[in-house]
C-alpha cells in the first residue's frame, strides 16, 4: 500500500493532526511548519524544508513556501486552509502544476451572519444605544429603530457566502437583487434570489438597493471594480456592507461618498490596507462600523477547514474528484 506524504504548513493543535492522520493508514503527515517559520533567516531550517517537500504528494497550507513548485517536484495537490485564494496568486501558487482547492462554504453561513450584524445595528441604531449606556443616559429620544423587513438587498458574487446572505435576506422578508458574471439577461426567482442581473446592469441593481452586500473574489477583473460611478449609484439612504476584500472596492471614493452624504453608511470587515493605517479616517466616523478581518475567524474556522480537507483526501485517495477546486482563468 503506497503511502501519501502531507504536508502541513501551519501550526496546528493535535485533535486536527489526529483528524488527518485518521483519515487512512496510507497517510503519513509531516508537520513542516516549525522549520517554515524560520526558513528566510536560518539556513538549516530552510534546508529541512527542503528535504521535507522532495517527496511531497499533497500540501495543506496557510502560509506558502516559497518556490513551492520547485521544491515538491512530486506535489500533485494543494489544498488551502482558506476561502479567497488573492494571498496564493501573490505567493506565485495559481496555475501551477497542481491542483488547488479551497474551503469555500465551510465559513459561509458565520460571515452571512457577520453581514447581518451590521445591517441590524445601522436599522435599531446600536451606536446611539451604546452611546447611551456609556454615558448611563436613559433616553429614547435619540433611538428610533427601523427594520430590514420589506427593504431590498443587494448581493454581488453569489458564492457560497452571497448564497447565504440571499437566504437570511429571504428570512428576515427582504426583497433580495443579486450579480453573477456568467449571465447576459435578467433572471427572476433564481433560488433565494428576487432578480438577477448581468454584471452590465448592476447600477440598475444598485439604485434600488437598501442594503449592497459587497461578497466578491478578489481578481484582476474585479479589483476596484466598486468605485465612484457604483457608489453613486447607490441610494442616500442605502448601506454599504463588505465582507470579501477590501481592494474591491476604490476606499478613497468611499471615504468622500461617506463624508459627502451620498450614502448612508458602511460595514466593513475587509480594507485595502490591512491593518486599517492608524491615520485613516474610517475610523473616526459615525456613519461606520468595523470589525478587524474577523467575519469568517470563527472560533472553530481550523476544526471546519480541516473537516473539509479530510473529505477531500478521502476522495484524493479514492481517486474521486476533488470538491472547490480553483479556475486559475477565474482566480477562484
Amino acid at each position: 500500500m503506497d503511502q501519501v506524504k502531507v504536508a502541513l504548513t501551519f501550526p496546528a493543535e493535535q485533535p486536527l493532526k489526529d483528524m488527518i492522520a485518521q483519515v487512512s493508514p496510507r497517510v503519513r503527515l509531516v508537520d513542516i511548519s516549525p522549520w517554515l517559520r524560520d526558513e528566510a533567516t536560518s539556513p538549516e531550517a530552510k534546508a529541512r524544508v527542503d528535504e521535507l517537500l522532495s517527496d511531497v504528494e499533497v500540501v495543506y497550507v496557510a502560509r506558502v513556501p516559497a518556490d513551492l513548485s520547485q521544491r515538491a517536484p512530486k506535489l500533485r495537490w494543494v489544498q488551502f486552509v482558506g476561502t479567497g485564494i488573492d494571498s496564493l496568486v501573490a505567493a506565485g501558487v495559481l496555475g501551477g502544476p497542481f491542483t488547488l482547492t479551497n474551503v469555500t462554504g465551510t465559513n459561509a453561513l458565520p460571515i452571512a451572519e457577520h453581514c447581518f450584524l451590521f445591517m441590524l445595528m445601522f436599522v435599531k441604531r446600536m451606536q446611539a444605544c451604546l452611546d447611551l449606556q456609556r454615558d448611563h443616559a436613559y433616553k429614547r429620544e435619540p433611538v428610533r429603530p427601523d427594520f430590514i423587513e420589506g427593504k431590498t438587498l443587494g448581493v454581488l458574487g453569489l458564492g457560497g457566502i452571497g448564497l447565504e446572505v440571499a437566504r437570511l435576506g429571504k428570512a428576515f422578508h427582504m426583497r433580495v437583487l443579486g450579480t453573477r458574471r456568467s449571465i447576459t439577461t435578467r433572471q427572476h426567482d433564481v433560488g433565494d434570489v428576487d432578480e438577477l442581473y448581468p454584471p452590465g446592469e448592476l447600477h440598475e441593481l444598485l439604485a434600488q438597493c437598501d442594503f449592497v452586500v459587497v461578497a466578491l473574489p478578489l481578481t484582476d477583473e474585479t479589483r476596484g471594480a466598486f468605485g465612484e460611478p457604483e457608489l453613486r449609484a447607490m441610494k442616500p439612504s442605502s448601506y454599504l456592507i463588505n465582507v470579501g476584500r477590501g481592494k474591491l472596492i476604490d476606499e478613497a471614493a468611499l471615504v468622500r461618498a461617506l463624508e459627502g452624504g451620498e450614502i448612508a453608511g458602511a460595514g466593513l470587515d475587509v480594507f485595502a490596507t490591512e491593518p486599517l493605517p492608524p491615520d485613516s479616517p474610517l475610523w473616526d466616523m459615525p456613519n461606520v462600523i468595523m470589525t478587524p478581518h474577523v467575519a469568517g475567524d470563527i472560533t472553530d474556522n481550523r476544526e471546519r477547514a480541516t473537516r473539509f480537507f479530510c473529505d477531500n483526501l478521502s476522495r484524493y485517495l479514492a481517486g474521486e474528484p476533488l470538491r472547490n477546486v480553483v479556475d486559475p482563468a477565474r482566480g477562484y
